[in-house]
């Protein structure tokens, strides 16, 4: 790399260093004194300018280094050597760019970041028997009236968008939420409604966190038995929905205290959802027997925990509980319910479950949505022989045992195999095979065959 020193202070050095070669040791009509004290002071002027230079040497290679080296990472992605000039036409279109992407990026009004996620989520199934949920089977219907049973569709409505921000620290607590939809909310009643599946909110929660405490306020997954099976092909309602396994995501408020180091208790306030809004479409939410309670409901869940998630080595065993009321008219009644859900996974293979016992807890697909007192419970084992492939079977039971023969359902049983594959960390695809055995009140069990092939793709 060459080096440009100013013209002057590189003529004067020049200058000094000649006239200090050329001078004789003693000139004629000259002091031998006054010679050599002018030839020591020029020689200091000739060290001092040869100091000057190589210290504007030295800066000036310094500059060159920082031009040919990146940034660090928080420096901006173009380097001052990089820049063009006003004059090209690389920055108006550099600028144009920036233009564009600060129209379409995201953000808010307080400036808060915010990061768009999602999940596409595209699948093709068919059903051997009759299904109440073509994509999602959880009860077998009566078949036909001509006995022509079975279906075959795809359908993308179980696709996820959601919101994520990360709000102000607040006294050393950190601030977030979320909002999340799906396209679950039914169809529309036109001729091809099935193409145009409507939105449905998932989750919105506005959540504070500190070191061992958090609190939630918002819509999300409710406190009791917060444990799923693996499948991605039940994405919008878990696998086992009305067969062993209870969900709910309902407005609720939360707090979450970690006791020790492997002891968490959470518990909070839920909306008293009894589960009796009727297949209208409504405007409004009604008053039915949750709401004309006139009280919420309670859920507390205790769980320990060993090793992390995120791991190969973990386990965890929870202990969870409901309590609510139901009035309709001048009859009262109450909701509760009780679980044990657990997980665990060593290296290769792992296991998952839950087990419940209740009452009127129809809202959370127990006793297959009927009032009354249920029990059920599902099981899982999983195989995980690499980091990308895994297998997963399980089986789940619903059972009525209040006037088993007075009802519509008596009993659902399930059981399910799949193979998961990632593709890739954001591409993923899995084949799914379900079993499913409605026994009514009073007659011969149903049964059905649901095959899924899913591919999803997450952002």
């Amino acid at each position: 790399m060459s080096v440009h020193v100013p013209q002057a202070l590189a003529s004067l050095l020049a200058c000094a260093c000649l006239a200090l070669s050329a001078a004789p040791a003693g000139a004629a009509g000259e002091p031998a004194a006054t010679l050599a004290t002018e030839v020591a002071s020029l020689r200091t002027e000739v060290e001092r300018l040869r100091a000057e230079l190589d210290a504007i040497k030295g800066m000036l290679q310094e500059q060159g280094r920082q031009r040919a080296t990146p940034h660090a990472a928080s420096a901006p992605l173009t380097s001052a050597a990089q820049v063009p000039p006003a004059s090209d036409p690389r920055l108006d279109i550099l600028q144009s760019q920036v233009a564009e992407l600060e129209q379409t990026k995201v953000g808010t009004q307080s400036r808060l970041p915010v990061r768009l996620f999602g999940t596409v989520h595209a699948h093709t199934f068919t059903n051997i028997g009759e299904g109440n949920w073509l994509d999602i089977p959880n009860i077998v219907p009566e078949a036909p009236a001509d006995g022509r049973t079975g279906t075959f569709a795809s359908a993308l409505r179980q696709t996820r968008l959601g919101l994520a921000f990360d709000g102000p620290t607040i006294g050393g607590a950190r601030t977030s939420g979320v909002v999340a939809m799906d396209f679950f909310g039914g169809v529309p009643g036109f001729q091809t409604g099935q193409a145009m599946a409507l939105p449905r909110l998932l989750v919105a929660y506005a959540r504070i966190e500190g070191d061992r405490t958090a609190l939630k306020v918002g819509q999300d997954h409710m406190v009791l038995a917060p444990r799923d099976p693996s499948s991605l092909a039940a994405f919008a309602f878990p696998a086992l929905f009305r067969s062993g396994n209870l969900y709910l995501r309902a407005p609720q408020i939360t707090a979450e205290r970690q006791l020790t180091s492997r002891l968490r208790l959470a518990g909070g306030l839920m909306t008293p959802s009894a589960g009796d809004l009727p297949e209208l479409y409504r405007f409004v939410p009604p008053a039915l027997a949750g709401e004309r309670s006139r009280m919420p409901a309670f859920q507390a869940r205790l769980a320990y925990a060993r090793g992390t998630t995120d791991g190969y080595r973990h386990a965890e065993v929870g202990v969870s509980g409901h309590y609510g009321r139901e009035r309709r008219g001048a009859h009262q009644s109450e909701s509760w319910a009780a679980a044990v859900d657990l997980a665990s996974r060593h290296d290769w293979f792992g296991v998952a479950g839950e087990v419940f016992s209740g009452s009127d807890i129809d809202a959370f697909g127990g006793g297959m949505g009927l009032d009354g007192r249920a029990a059920g419970g599902w099981a899982e084992l999983q195989f995980f022989p690499t980091d990308r492939l895994r297998f997963n079977a399980g089986a789940g039971v619903d059972t009525m045992r209040s006037n088993p023969t007075l009802v519509p359902r008596r009993r659902n049983r399930s059981a399910y195999g799949n193979v998961m594959f990632a593709l890739t960390p954001e591409l993923e695809a899995s084949f799914e095979y379900v079993w499913l055995e409605t026994r009514p009140g009073v007659g011969a069990a149903r049964r059905n065959q649901h095959l899924d092939w899913v591919l999803v793709y997450r952002f």
